[in-house]
């Protein structure tokens, strides 16, 4: 970790504590204040290691205290939500390839968003998220989401757990 890094580490709790009394005392708005105190675990994790990897790691968690803070702090929770697509974003941008169960989710999303713009279902249209592991599943199946039980599947597993896997540290 460089030593920029370092010293913005060290400074961020008091960063965040000066953003908490400022909304506090001077915008009356100390029950958004809090939020800012997040600050200090999303920067640790975003300043160490690879920052692209770690922001996609971290968008889950950014975007709803984003959203949280939008809703209780302005009440606008409608137009919010929004920030959730940031998190598919990212993960498009970090990873650069999008595969065929990744365009599925893009394309549901687009045609949740046209509806809901179009024709104001966005109370209705949100089945539509169905659809994702709906397709996903029947046209573009993952390797290893299914497991048989048959005897002989069960059997070589409990072997594999219980005899390849022993560590000999408890024999004597």
């Amino acid at each position: 970790m460089s030593n920029v890094n370092k010293r913005i580490l060290a400074v961020v709790p008091l960063i965040s504590l000066m953003l908490f009394l400022i909304s506090g005392l001077y915008y009356e708005k100390w029950n958004l204040g809090w939020t800012f105190f997040l600050l200090i675990p999303i920067s640790s994790i975003l300043l160490t290691g690879n920052p692209w990897k770690r922001l996609s790691e971290m968008m889950p968690l950014i975007s709803l205290t984003v959203f949280l803070w939008i809703g209780f702090g302005f009440g606008l929770w409608h137009p919010g939500w929004i920030v959730f697509l940031l998190i598919p974003i990212v993960n498009l941008i970090v990873e650069k390839k999008i595969n065929a169960r990744k365009l599925v989710g893009i394309l549901v999303v687009a045609a949740y968003i046209t509806l809901g713009f179009l024709y104001n279902e966005w109370d209705r249209a949100w089945i539509l998220f169905f659809l994702i592991p709906i397709i996903n599943t029947i046209f573009f199946p993952q390797k290893n989401a299914y497991f048989s039980f048959t005897k002989e599947n069960i059997k070589s597993k409990i072997n594999k757990i219980i005899i390849d896997q022993d560590d000999d540290k408890d024999d004597f």
